[in-house]
């Protein structure tokens, strides 16, 4: 209880601080101020957007006092700032607000003039479009003017998302035109059209032609939410927040929703997750290195697609894309990341990228390294001695591992003409692995006395490597209106570990008893993985769209494990023990999605179709098929309010080497062995989601079938040997209740809050051939708070908290704790400097797990070397920020499964 007051003390005395700082700065403020500035103030007090092109604003200054303007409505404040500018303003939706040059002296910024006594009587209709490059390709943030057709009278300005697409919300009966003149393009002209009726009015999309100029670049300023609720997914917008600091690990862990483990290994709410950056798939080997060395100050935006449609491969429940800043601007560009931290070790790494655009060809290149060491620890105890309930095993080995990898990537995109482009991208890394892995395990009876300690000083050695080739072909046709991408993907995967086990046992005095027979193990893997993928969309009349296509995965995996022991005098293999297998499967599947878009109402109808055919050379075949229907239906009450439905059914398939009959030691002790009968895990996921202005509810419902998890099946008692493999689960289920808030307090401070007020979760199997059922209520939050200290300082302070929970019929401990951090830009924002901390206030995060199986009964501590402080540098060279091709490989669920 003191430590919570001392805390929350703590948090008092810091928010007074800034309080004091920040409205210190705002006294001293000159009275002629920046329309930018005036207009970012604006946006934070009203909680709106303003878009416009900063190149006509930059210069813009005008005598302002906010005082002046307490109480007073956004419109008059809009009219006093932007009219005597000759600037217009126009109100897009509840949200947004457009500001740009005014057209002509008589074309001044309107809102549609209609007052309340009239506005039911005038039909109003919206008119959408969407804007694309002689490519195909969307042209974001692009003015699109409305006017009237018969004299050309200006009526409205609004822009392009980045999508391309663009809304005039409340439209009056009339005939219109609509005409763009984008900087670079010659100027495009519709053919009038009528507004009036009950149907809203779709243009069909336009496609620009360059006029042959060179592009300067034009920067576009809007002020987006943090995050952005969606009828599928939650949009966090990194780069418009201090959220933008440190990597992208440290990023990932103050979304909504998603949690870290002690692995470093991610999720988004409970489910199996996939993560791409940019589209592409990051392997489970090396997700923490690969997130660790891409900085967030590089990172646009994070999707959290908490409800993935038919398209996404059946084995995820959730994804997570990282989207980096991108930029069409044609070029050089590159920058150069460094970032050290300390915890009870150091780790280091360098990185830097470079990409080059020249009219229809982009070439991208980056590269990077990543030196360190860190520490893994487990320390378990476990009874199972039923005629001695007190006897008990200890088991407490740390793993400390030097690590060096070695990154590569580039890939080339070639635009064959305003309709096709192909592609190539190649990736790769090298990574080794080596150091000590020394274990120690005590026998005795609790608390009473330690009969012998076995002590093993083991060292492994690991060199692993994964790479990626990937071709890719893309036809965008019929003015957008036919989208068709087809891909051919390898991935060839290896791994060799090498492990040395020489051991010693004492008795409770120290004495030794004896010298135990010395083993080592070499454990190789070669994993090549061939991919076929063809997705295609059709748009269809009245906003109906068709969503198909199919992919062909085939898998050829190659393991051995080599055992060897001294019994003889001499290291010899142990055939008890080695073992070689060959396992070949293939993936097929088809999908269809049929969706329509309403006024207010979003349907959104999915099948997914896989057969998969598995070959264990010698041992078994598999040949199964299964159906994976979707569904989604949202309905929007008005801008701010809206509530959806969806069903996602998924599958869990076992990673490849738990399905041969490989055996490891763990150690002297504990042995795994895989599990060639393990069948799928199917989950099958219920959403009910309401966004009720900034408040986000979703009621989430899975239920599971064949729970996948590690479990004992056979004891030693004699031996004090326990045997674990992968098994599969009667049944699991979890009902949880998800909320999501953020709240900008004011001009410097804000912040985002997310967690599981209350959930329950249930699991039931056997174990040692006996029935056991788990069941626990839980609840989790997660909330970060972000101090703007001044143009170029901002602080994040995130704090998180736990309760305990049940997963895979065992007990799991909670965990609190608050990481800190800075980020100064420098130089115009071409330099970013960070430095912060993890784990700061509380104790660092351990995970206690706790099984109980009859004559089983074991608690497991598992840490590793998190709490640290941190220090990183960013700078970007080259004239401007470049695209970078977001190439799809298809080899997400291989890729997860290795």
């Amino acid at each position: 209880m003191r430590k919570n007051l001392k805390v929350s003390f703590i948090a008092l005395m810091c928010t007074l601080f800034f309080n004091q700082f920040t409205f210190g700065q705002q006294s001293k403020q000159d009275e002629k101020q920046a329309l930018t500035q005036i207009l970012l103030n604006l946006s934070l007090q009203f909680k709106v957007n303003f878009l416009y092109e900063e190149s006509q604003l930059k210069q813009k200054q005008i005598g302002y006092q906010a005082s002046n303007f307490t109480g007073k409505p956004l419109k008059k404040i809009l009219d006093a700032v932007v009219l005597p500018l000759n600037l217009s303003w126009y109100k897009v939706d509840d949200k947004n607000y457009s500001v740009f040059p005014t057209v002509s002296k008589i074309a001044a910024p309107v809102e549609q003039k209609i007052t309340p006594d009239t506005a039911d009587s005038i039909s109003k209709e919206q008119v959408s479009g969407r804007l694309l490059d002689e490519y195909a390709k969307p042209l974001d943030y692009t003015t699109v003017t409305l006017l009237v057709a018969s004299d050309s009278s200006f009526v409205v300005n609004t822009l392009t998302d980045p999508d391309g697409k663009f809304t005039f919300p409340s439209v009056k009966p009339g005939v219109y035109k609509i005409k763009i003149s984008p900087i670079g393009y010659s100027p495009h002209t519709t053919k009038p059209f009528k507004v009036g009726g009950d149907a809203s009015v779709s243009i069909a999309p336009i496609a620009m032609q360059s006029s042959g100029e060179n592009l300067k670049e034009v920067k576009i300023t809007a002020s987006k939410p943090l995050v952005e609720a969606k009828s599928d997914r939650l949009v966090f917008n990194v780069d418009n927040s201090a959220m933008a600091v440190g990597n992208s690990l440290q990023v990932l862990k103050s979304a909504p929703f998603v949690r870290i483990s002690a692995d470093n290994s991610v999720s988004l709410q409970g489910k199996r997750t996939m993560i791409l950056i940019d589209g592409k798939p990051v392997p489970d080997a090396a997700l923490e290195n690969i997130l660790q060395t891409l900085p967030a100050g590089n990172i646009l935006k994070i999707e959290l697609i908490t409800q993935p449609s038919a398209k996404y491969d059946a084995s995820f429940g959730a994804v997570i894309n990282i989207i980096t800043k991108k930029s069409q601007i044609e070029g050089f560009t590159g920058d150069v990341r460094a970032d050290g931290s300390m915890g009870k070790y150091a780790s280091a790494n360098l990185n830097t990228s470079a990409t080059y655009k020249r009219k229809s060809l982009t070439l991208n290149a980056s590269g990077g390294i990543t030196k360190g060491t860190n520490i893994f620890s487990i320390s378990s105890e476990r009874f199972q001695d039923p005629a001695d309930p007190l006897y008990y095993l200890t088991n407490n080995w740390s793993r400390i591992s030097h690590d060096n990898l070695y990154n590569f990537q580039a890939s080339t995109e070639l635009q064959l003409d305003k309709h096709q482009s192909i592609g190539l991208f190649a990736n790769g890394g090298i990574f080794y692995f080596q150091g000590p892995w020394a274990t120690t395990n005590d026998f005795g009876r609790k608390n009473i006395r330690i009969d012998s300690v076995s002590y093993t000083d083991a060292i492994f050695n690991q060199r692993a490597s994964s790479y990626t080739y990937n071709f890719n072909y893309h036809l965008l046709s019929d003015s957008g209106k036919n989208d068709l991408v087809v891909l051919a993907t390898f991935t060839p995967w290896k791994r060799n570990l090498f492990q040395d086990f020489p051991s010693v046992l004492y008795d409770g005095a120290g004495n030794i008893i004896r010298i135990p027979t010395h083993y080592q193990n070499r454990n190789k893997a070669a994993i090549d993985v061939y991919i076929g993928q063809a997705d295609y969309t059709h748009e269809l009349k009245k906003q109906w769209k068709l969503e198909t296509g199919f992919k062909f995965q085939y898998t050829n995996s190659n393991t051995s494990v080599d055992y060897q022991d001294n019994r003889n005098g001499k290291f010899e293999p142990n055939p008890i023990f080695s073992n070689q297998s060959n396992l070949k499967e293939s993936i097929a599947s088809v999908y269809g999605i049929l969706s329509k878009d309403w006024k207010k109402d979003k349907l959104q109808l999915g099948l997914r179709i896989e057969n998969t055919r598995a070959d264990f050379v010698g041992n078994f075949k598999q040949n199964y098929s299964n159906f994976f229907p979707t569904f989604l239906y949202k309905h929007d009450f008005n801008q701010d309010n809206n509530i959806s439905i969806s069903y996602k059914p998924t599958i869990n398939r076992a990673p490849y080497y738990e399905l041969v009959p490989y055996t490891v030691l763990l150690n002297r002790y504990t042995i795994e062995q895989g599990n060639p009968s393990l069948t799928p895990q199917f989950d099958y996921t219920y959403t009910l989601s309401t966004n009720i202005h900034k408040l986000n509810f979703s009621l989430s419902y899975t239920h599971t079938k064949g729970t996948i998890g590690l479990f004992p099946y056979k004891q030693d008692l004699t031996t004090k040997v326990t045997y674990f493999t992968r098994r599969n689960l009667n049944r699991a289920s979890d009902f949880s209740l998800y909320l999501f808030y953020p709240i900008k307090i004011n001009n410097w401070w804000e912040t985002l809050n997310s967690g599981t007020p209350i959930g329950y979760n249930t699991a039931e199997g056997q174990v040692l051939g006996d029935n056991y059922k788990l069941a626990a209520f839980h609840s989790d939050f997660k909330s970060s708070q972000v101090f703007k200290i001044s143009k170029d300082l901002k602080l994040q302070v995130d704090a998180y908290y736990w309760t305990n929970y049940v997963q895979d019929l065992s007990k799991n401990s909670g965990y609190k704790n608050i990481d800190v951090s800075f980020l100064l830009s420098l130089w115009e924002g071409k330099g970013q400097l960070r430095v912060g901390g993890n784990e700061l206030v509380f104790k660092r995060n351990d995970y206690l797990v706790e099984r109980g199986y009859g004559t089983f009964n074991s608690a497991e501590r598992v840490s590793n070397d998190s709490k640290r402080v941190f220090v990183g540098f960013t700078y970007k060279f080259g004239k401007s920020k470049i695209q970078k091709s977001d190439i799809k490989l298809g080899n997400e669920d291989a890729l997860k499964r290795l």
